[in-house]
């Protein structure tokens, strides 16, 4: 029984938490205001039409989407890498095996980042907050997930985006998110899974039944997550991280009944990243772009409204008749009807089209100056989007603009590459803490080859590591002035062909790789030589040019012969004869 009144007082608990937290963001006008910037990105940026203004015309010049979905791009257009090394005092001196350490988890790093789809996440969490102003990285452990046959292992780790709407701080003035007293996260999840959850849990078949199915769906703020596909498969569930003897604990609520006791993760970082678009005082919410860019995307779409409308009232002016002089129904929209008056003589026209005020240019001009003035204060420029204000610039002087541009972008980059930094040690705590059985990961090196490694994170529970974001050119801009640069090098005999192919991108010189084979055959043992003699220390060199050429070649023959004896496959042993056993 006092389990039983523990686990109903930190549900009442959370629940009030969760409800404390959503009175926050009705106060605020979050509920309300997240929801319509994601209309007006969506493109529904006109209210319904009415009696009156069903005949307006409606034009979306989605001025929103076109700025945010640019600068998310120029945020995600560099190359990214977390780089792990192992902490040392200055004066002690590095050995292999720190370096190999720090090697392993920027390795893992990357098969991780592969295998979690972080480029997908961080594109998703990034439009989030160019709209909303608050990106939010979630990652959890799947105990559901297993593999390995020779080392067995069970759990994965797993990352999400959470939408801030579903974002509940302890402190929502504190934009630290490591700082917040506790997190609430809220989710709706379908009744079955969430039953068979707190089953598997150890929660009694008499409470699992009491989890009932919930319409609690005016809280989730968006169009299409307040539609439901019934009123009885859905519950609020609510997972609440908090500390607690310097590590982080978690546990699950659904319709008052905790579903998932509390938890300790072994964890002493909550699994939780965020980042703000642009820094709003005093809050751990952001302010996005959307939010400034309502009032302008408005005025275009009325101008632009305007103008449609002066064409149609032109083109086909409204018909002014007296009563009886025509009849209505015979006349059509066909060209050059003839339409008989049939008003008495001298009573004046009996027909006659009304002309509208032709709208004037500078209505088009103030379409364009608004439209201009917001691309600029935003980085959103022809510049930055790639529009060459002259077609004789290269690829280079086209880079040069752009970065002169993104100057305004800067500061979104750095304070996403501190997500990402956030995000690495997340996944750092993961490792060290939930990897703690031998199992084989899959990592590539260098030249982009998979090889397997064996992975125990126990092994490095106590091993402190740095962690730094190396940020490299990944554009399209970027590999063409790479290529250029390459070229001329080479054009200027600074390089070799086969330096240029080893250096070249991947995406840039087709079938690189087979290339670089053939020409290592072609060259055979003219190449060995070459690189047996550029091997050399500068003392070797020299001995080596003091040499009889007979003895030159006798030690290159040497050298062919073992690299030969290398690569051919070993000869299998002879059978041999049975002893004769004398009896």
């Amino acid at each position: 029984m006092a389990v039983t009144e523990a686990a109903d007082m930190t549900a009442r608990e959370v629940n009030k938490q969760y409800q404390d937290g959503l009175s926050y963001k009705r106060r605020m006008g979050f509920i309300d205001k997240w929801p319509e910037y994601e209309r007006f990105k969506a493109g529904d940026q006109w209210p319904a039409a009415t009696q009156k203004t069903k005949a307006l015309p409606r034009p979306v010049f989605n001025v929103i989407k076109m700025i945010e979905s640019h600068k998310v791009a120029n945020v995600m257009s560099e190359q990214i890498k977390m780089i792990f090394s192992l902490q040392e005092d200055d004066e002690t001196e590095v050995n292999q095996e720190q370096i190999d350490t720090g090697d392993l988890f920027s390795r893992f790093s990357e098969a991780t980042w592969e295998r979690i789809k972080q480029d997908e996440l961080n594109e998703e969490g990034l439009d989030i907050a160019a709209n909303t102003g608050t990106g939010i990285w979630h990652y959890y452990w799947d105990a559901d997930a297993k593999g390995g046959t020779r080392f067995p292992w069970v759990g994965e780790m797993e990352g999400e985006i959470i939408d801030p709407i579903n974002f509940f701080p302890g402190n929502p003035q504190q934009r630290k998110v490591q700082k917040q007293p506790y997190i609430i996260i809220s989710s709706r999840e379908m009744v079955d899974n969430v039953k068979a959850y707190a089953k598997a849990n150890g929660l009694s078949n008499e409470m699992v039944e009491q989890i009932k199915p919930d319409k609690d769906t005016q809280d989730q703020g968006y169009d299409m997550a307040m539609v439901e596909l019934n009123d009885s498969s859905k519950v609020t569930v609510l997972t609440k991280y908090w500390r607690k003897d310097g590590t982080v604990h978690f546990c699950k609520v659904a319709s008052g009944i905790t579903i998932k006791k509390d938890t300790d993760t072994g964890m002493r970082l909550y699994p939780i990243a965020v980042m703000q678009w642009e820094r709003r005082k005093k809050s751990i919410f952001g302010v996005g772009d959307t939010e400034g860019l309502i009032p302008n995307q408005k005025a275009i779409n009325t101008l632009v409204a305007m103008q449609i409308l002066s064409v149609q009232l032109t083109g086909w002016p409204k018909v002014v008749y007296k009563k009886g002089a025509i009849d209505p129904s015979k006349i059509t929209n066909s060209p050059g009807e003839i339409i008989e008056d049939q008003s008495p003589p001298g009573s004046g026209e009996g027909v006659r089209y009304l002309t509208p005020a032709s709208i004037p240019n500078t209505a088009i001009n103030l379409v364009e100056s608004i439209l201009d003035f917001t691309r600029q204060m935003t980085g959103a420029d022809e510049a930055a989007t790639g529009t060459a204000p002259s077609a004789d610039l290269n690829a280079t002087a086209i880079m040069l603009l752009q970065k002169a541009a993104a100057i305004p972008i800067e500061s979104i980059k750095r304070r996403f590459y501190r997500l990402i930094e956030d995000v690495g040690r997340i996944w750092e705590e993961f490792w060290k803490v939930k990897y703690n059985l031998p199992r084989q990961i899959i990592l590539r090196n260098d030249d982009g080859e998979e090889y397997s490694e064996l992975f125990n994170g126990a092994d490095y529970k106590d091993t402190a590591l740095n962690l730094r974001i190396d940020v490299g050119p990944s554009s399209t801009y970027s590999e063409s002035l790479m290529l250029s640069s390459l070229q001329d090098f080479l054009k200027s005999g600074y390089i070799t062909f086969e330096q240029f192919l080893k250096y070249a991108p991947k995406n840039v010189v087709p079938y690189r790789d087979r290339l670089q084979k053939e020409l290592d055959e072609q060259k055979g043992i003219v190449g060995t030589i070459e690189q047996f003699v550029n091997s050399m220390q500068p003392q070797e060199k020299a001995m080596f040019d003091q040499m009889q050429p007979q003895q030159q070649l006798q030690l290159i023959g040497q050298v062919i012969m073992n690299q030969q004896a290398m690569t051919q496959p070993a000869q299998p042993m002879p059978p041999q004869q049975p002893a004769l056993v004398n009896m």
